[in-house]
């Protein structure tokens, strides 16, 4: 019965990893706000606290025993640390592109 279930999920296909930059094309439009949202997130706040939780979790990885487990976990962090990274950057320049288009707009 094991064998007829374990068949069933496998036929879902191969999993495909994603590229960074599907993640960030992900991320970032996940998390870029609506201005016309009246309850807007502060999305900025909100990547801040995610750095912070990254920074966090890369101390406390100082403390585990070395192993290959560690390694891809370091390296997840960082990769993770540079899309944040990357996204915040993002949406800062859409941000003054937006308040350079709108002060355009007025003069």
């Amino acid at each position: 019965m094991l064998k007829a279930f374990k068949k069933a999920e496998s036929s879902r296909g191969p999993f495909r990893r994603l590229s960074d930059s599907e993640i960030l094309l992900f991320v970032s439009r996940t998390l870029q706000s609506r201005s016309s949202e009246p309850n807007a997130p502060d999305v900025f706040s909100k990547l801040q606290n995610l750095k912070d939780i990254i920074d966090q979790q890369e101390i406390d990885l100082l403390d585990w025993p070395d192993s290959p487990g560690k390694d891809r976990f370091y390296a997840s962090l960082l990769k993770a640390k540079s899309l944040v990274t990357q996204v915040a950057d993002y949406l800062a320049d859409a941000a003054k592109d937006s308040t350079a288009a709108s002060g355009r707009e007025t003069a």
